[in-house]
């Protein structure tokens, strides 16, 4: 919404500066440094039809070196006088749901892509990578310098996004072959290895921070499309083109997992890799093909995830504890499991929000992961115990 006003202070009230937001509704103010500052929108220059949904004008963001800080204000049409409470939105508790629930899916689809990547790969080597949110951003960032002309050239959105993904893949791929495999022949424990992931992630969002920057970017293409409604959901072209890719993503992978030589010798490696070996199937070239393919669909995930957001170095960090979630709810080590996990963790954050407020939507899904796991430890898809 175009032309809003802005006001930022320090927490203790001196000004810092006063904006307005442009068309796509957007503002940003720099500040000298790190700290609790107050963001006040000037209600009197809204238009006449439109409120703050929940009423408060006012937040109250802390701002970290080198990490911007996103302040949202949620709008909402105004209600008619006498209106009833749930007409002040302009829609029905169900109209509500509805859209919730599609976006729901639309953000288990992302989390389920990342998640089915991080899944293969623990069921094949034991490895908890924590990474694997830094592929994601890898993923996201590859495809934005592609996309601006970062490296000399400038690719429309959709050929930027095959490349950065096919680039993850390779990435991916060596770095199993040149890292991981080195430390798996050497016998380096599982915890000594999710130790080393740990540091990895931090050594990669740090690159990522030298060679990115602190700000927030957006592609070039699909930032800012008209709504279409589809009955009561309205939702950009983009979200529902993304969740087509990505449903047929999953759909590839879960028939290449079933049908093809490799996906089934990277489930038999999955149940016992010592069985897997001596029946001739070649464990290494199975787990760094699996390694490719996690990097290549982690990376989509990243590009998926900044079509919806903006992007930033720390998207994938994130993200990451919802990628847990969902692997663990639908069973350590079973794609199909990381599916279904991350649709029902998707879900649950967003329709979670008609209840609780938005800031504390993710308690929803991980009470469901406590709920679940309570009664059914292995997950929803896993298996009650391994053999071998």
């Amino acid at each position: 919404m175009n032309g809003v006003k802005i006001v930022v202070t320090t927490e203790g009230g001196q000004p810092v500066q006063e904006v307005t937001t442009n068309a796509q509704g957007t503002w940003e103010v720099p500040v000298d440094e790190p700290g609790k500052y107050k963001v006040t929108l000037d209600v009197s220059t809204l238009p006449a039809d439109a409120e703050i949904r929940g009423g408060n004008n006012v937040r109250t963001p802390v701002v970290y070196e080198g990490n911007p800080s996103t302040v949202l204000f949620a709008l909402q049409p105004k209600a008619a006088p006498g209106a009833a409470p749930q007409e002040e939105a302009g829609t029905s508790f169900w109209d509500r749901a509805a859209q919730l629930t599609f976006e729901g899916l639309n953000l288990g689809l992302i989390i389920a892509l990342a998640a089915l990547g991080l899944s293969l790969i623990y069921g094949t080597t034991g490895l908890t990578n924590f990474a694997h949110g830094e592929l994601v951003t890898l993923g996201a960032i590859l495809a934005f310098w592609f996309n601006t002309g970062t490296f000399g050239f400038e690719l429309h959105l959709i050929p930027a996004a095959i490349l950065a993904v096919a680039v993850a893949g390779v990435l991916g791929y060596g770095q199993d072959r040149f890292f991981w495999g080195k430390l798996r022949k050497r016998g380096t424990g599982i915890i000594a290895m999710m130790i080393i992931s740990i540091g990895l992630a931090l050594f990669m969002r740090y690159i990522f921070l030298i060679l990115f920057g602190g700000q927030n970017e957006s592609f070039a293409q699909y930032t800012a499309q008209a709504g279409i409604q589809v009955g009561p959901i309205s939702a950009a072209p983009k979200n529902f083109v993304a969740m087509g890719v990505e449903l047929l993503v999953l759909v590839v992978v879960g028939i290449a997992l079933l049908r093809t030589r490799t996906g089934k010798a990277a489930r038999a490696i999955s149940d016992n890799p010592a069985l897997a070996a001596s029946s001739g199937i070649n464990v290494d070239r199975v787990i760094r093909i699996v390694w490719a393919v996690g990097g290549a669909i982690a990376a989509l995930a990243g590009v998926m995830l900044g079509m919806s957001q903006s992007l930033k170095y720390t998207m994938g960090q994130d993200i990451l504890l919802l990628i847990f979630a969902g692997v663990t709810l639908g069973g350590l080590g079973t794609a199909f499991g990381a599916l279904v996990g991350s649709l029902v963790v998707g879900l649950f954050i967003q329709v979670s929000t008609l209840w609780v407020p938005p800031e504390l939507k993710s308690v929803g899904a991980l009470g469901v992961l406590i709920v679940v796991l309570l009664f059914r430890p292995q997950g929803i898809l896993g298996r009650r115990e391994r053999i071998g």
